[in-house]
């Protein structure tokens, strides 16, 4: 393909856009307000259930778990103080959790020190009911006794309060989430709850609140994410306009490229906003501030091509038209390469990841429409004048800096052996630490400790009955009544136990934090036997199980049916962790699965849940970044081999792109970065985005060598004439992401820094790599006499 005749009929489009330049500025114009009047209307949504599609295995699971028992959600409350059974302290909680359960949505059942079922042994057999029905006595005799008797219950010390009496659960039950939307309805509990909770009425000093629960820590995330992405996008346009004042020096080089990144980036939500798509919110600032930088990026390379031409012909029109006909076809190239390179996340099967690779590749595809238009028909306007001495204008540039660029070309050819040899001696280091990549979705590694709410959550974590993570195993039967079989009870029960000595299964003192309908059972059980322990246990006579079950849900106990379903056929047991290491959790979610079906042969077994959800997103995560990224890397290739009519240069292009992602995966090996829900985005959208300087450099030589027909003159010609244009658009890349590298979120501040070193060793791999081997090798042909 000759680029000279490519680049004649670009200088053809430039011609025709002067002519059109009143038609083009008040179309686009019109597209701008359209796009711009859309942005209100905007929605945000944060689902975790968008990482599953309806027929996963995870997200079918969760709907019969959850079409049995209900929400598994819930709005909890870690209460800390010297003493928790101070009357005051008591108080508070008892008027907490009435509120909590009068004014939070979708409230169910609150469970904590003074609303609670527990079963008392009476002259007629049992008596379920809360300790302090009668009321919160004052400090004494009463309030010992009532005491003592709680803490001896099993079923309660080190689960719903510490056996040291300085801890205790509130805990509020949710039903289902309703309407079409579930998401706005679980913000809605975690707003009201906040709301609640954090009113300064509940604030003293002789007790803390500490809330947590999905519905309260995603409405917090997504307060927190959304202030972060207000400040990432406000940051991002100022460094952009930082960027072209420093690279421009002109006023009407600074607001052109801001009018085409508005122009671009509010056409594509504004078109969201119209169509009633909602932008991820833990997502949404990547497309913002990719097209940020890439707007820009494309913007110097034209404006820089412009003054290039102008310096030396000083006639405007002519300039632009000789500045499209010259970076038309490889900013065109560029845009198509990064584009493509952003569609491969749809292979990923990740609802976050697809909406962010179409959100970002329509946003590049905008901003190089509105680029390419804008730029040309707004700086055709004004006067020529008088071209620069030609004698300034020697050694393949126009500037001083050009002409350094020139020399730099000319030191590398003359030690292009040692260049490379070293290059690839850099690049074999980082090897192994790409094999050290994990995968890690806790909150505490992607969030970082640095935001409140996350720093809370891991002092609760720490605390003697605090916790965040969860999973539940589910028994499911076709038959009704199976657990009231007293063998599928026990079986239950030593179900619990087995879960118990797991690996990261939490223990509160003795007690591992497994709950499970038997320890109401057991719990009945031992009352009717005179508070005797040794009946602490389920019992072997089917009518007496069926019985202490009927007693507990007519006296009113709360929370049968959280454990059990209402026709008995399925039950759950929920286990608490003491934290999060992926390969730990994977493997004990492994053999929860196992124990489940070894104690229940014939019944339906699944493991649900936060954890379980999170475990299966790891998965997805690895072989996501696997498709994406094969999948980027195969479309760039064949497009390089297809837009060059060469495998060899192909082959050669690739390799300077694929360094800088070895470079980012060695040191997310080596600094155990890991890979997350953003951080999986590096390597892909590094490979779409580097490799645009290499088309650059690629099709300069190119064409150099149809003009010169030596390589040496070609090579030397693109330093001088596009080595500092690349420099610039890294640099302002590089800018663009600093602004993520200031952000208190975890999972921002490895994005902003993993793509600054990606950014910047792809430019030194473009500068050195790119041309030395093109030299070397000659992929486009025997060199000839112009």
């Amino acid at each position: 393909m000759k680029l000279d005749w490519i680049n004649r009929r670009f200088a053809g489009f430039g011609a025709f856009q002067i002519r059109w330049r009143w038609a083009i500025i008040a179309a686009l114009a019109v597209l701008i307000i359209i796009g711009l009047a859309g942005l209100p209307k905007l929605a945000t949504s944060d689902n975790m259930e968008d990482w599953f599609d309806e027929y996963d295995t995870i997200q079918v699971n969760t709907d019969r778990f959850e079409a049995l028992f209900g929400n598994e959600d819930q709005v909890l409350v870690l209460i800390r103080a010297e003493d928790v059974f101070d009357p005051e302290v008591l108080a508070v909680i008892r008027d907490l959790g009435a509120e909590l359960l009068e004014k939070v949505p979708y409230a169910k059942e609150l469970r904590s020190l003074t609303d609670m079922s527990v079963s008392f042994g009476t002259e007629e057999g049992i008596d379920v009911k809360s300790p302090f029905e009668d009321g919160i006595p004052p400090a004494g005799p009463e309030m010992e006794e009532k005491r003592a008797y709680i803490l001896s219950r099993s079923s309660l010390v080190n689960m719903l309060v510490s056996d040291d009496c300085r801890e205790t659960w509130l805990s509020l039950s949710l039903y289902n989430y309703e309407g079409e939307n579930e998401v706005e309805e679980m913000y809605s509990v975690g707003r009201a709850a906040m709301e609640i909770i954090t009113d300064p009425k509940w604030q003293s000093g002789k007790y803390t609140l500490m809330p947590s629960g999905m519905a309260y820590t995603e409405w917090e995330e997504r307060l927190a994410v959304m202030e972060e992405t207000v400040r990432r996008i406000i940051g991002g346009f100022v460094v952009v306009v930082l960027c072209l004042v420093i690279f421009t020096r002109s006023l009407r080089g600074v607001l052109v490229p801001v009018l085409t990144t508005i122009g671009g980036i509010g056409s594509v939500f504004g078109a969201m906003a119209h169509l009633g798509i909602s932008a991820d919110s833990n997502m949404m600032t990547l497309p913002v501030l990719l097209a940020m930088a890439l707007s820009v990026g494309y913007a110097i390379h034209l404006i820089n091509a412009f003054k290039f031409h102008f310096r030396r012909s000083g006639k405007r029109k002519e300039a632009i038209v000789a500045a499209v006909g010259e970076t038309g076809w490889p900013i065109l190239f560029t845009a198509v390469t990064t584009i493509a390179s952003l569609l491969s996340f749809l292979a990923a099967g990740i609802g976050p990841l697809r909406w962010v690779g179409l959100t970002s590749a329509l946003a590049v595809f905008a901003v190089y429409f509105y680029v390419i238009l804008l730029v040309p028909a707004l700086f055709s306007f004004g006067k020529d004048r008088q071209p620069v001495d030609a004698g300034a204008l020697a050694e393949g540039g126009g500037t001083i800096v050009d002409r350094k660029f020139y020399r730099l070309g000319e030191s590398l050819l003359k030690k292009r052996t040692p260049v490379i040899v070293l290059s690839f001696i850099i690049i074999a280091a980082f090897i192994p630490g790409v094999l050290g990549i994990s995968v890690n979705m806790d909150y505490f590694s992607f969030m970082g400790k640095k935001i409140p709410y996350i720093a809370r959550l891991a002092e609760m974590l720490e605390a003697k009955i605090g916790s965040l993570y969860t999973y539940t195993v589910m028994i499911r039967y076709d038959e009704s009544d199976i657990f009231k079989d007293p063998r599928e009870m026990q079986n239950l029960d030593a179900l619990c136990e087995d879960l118990g000595r797991l690996d990261i299964t939490k223990v509160s003192g003795t007690r591992p934090r497994v709950s499970a309908v038997t320890e109401i059972v057991k719990e009945m059980n031992r009352s009717l036997n005179g508070d005797d322990p040794a009946f602490y246990a389920v019992p072997d006579d089917p009518d007496l199980l069926a019985q202490l079950l009927f007693l507990y849900e007519i006296s009113g106990g709360a929370g049968l049916f959280n454990r059990v379903s209402e026709d008995f056929s399925a039950a759950a047991v929920t286990v608490e962790l003491t934290g999060y290491d992926a390969n730990r959790i994977a493997k004990t979610v492994k053999d929860a699965e196992a124990a489940a079906r070894a104690r229940f042969p014939r019944g339906d077994t699944a493991v649900v849940g936060m954890i379980a959800s999170f475990v299966e997103m790891n998965n997805k995560i690895v072989y996501g970044e696997l498709k994406s990224f094969a999948g980027s890397f195969v479309i760039i290739f064949i497009l390089l081999a297809l837009a060059f009519s060469s495998l060899r240069v192909a082959l050669i292009g690739m390799i300077p792109n694929i360094a800088p992602v070895i470079i980012i995966g060695g040191i997310m090996g080596y600094a155990k970065i890991p890979l997350d829900m953003l951080t999986m985005t590096i390597m892909p959208m590094l490979l779409g985005i580097a490799v645009d300087d290499t088309i650059h450099f690629i099709t300069h030589i190119k064409l150099g060598l149809e003009k010169t027909g030596s390589y040496r003159q070609g090579t030397l010609d693109s330093f001088g004439k596009i080595g500092k244009t690349l420099g610039t658009t890294t640099v302002i890349l590089c800018a663009m992401f600093f602004v993520y590298a200031l952000s208190p979120i975890a999972m921002l501040f490895h994005v902003g820094t993993l793509a600054i070193i990606g950014m910047a060793a792809a430019l030194l791999a473009d500068y050195t790599l790119t041309p030395l081997l093109i030299y070397i090798l000659k992929p486009m042909g025997k060199e000839k006499q112009a």
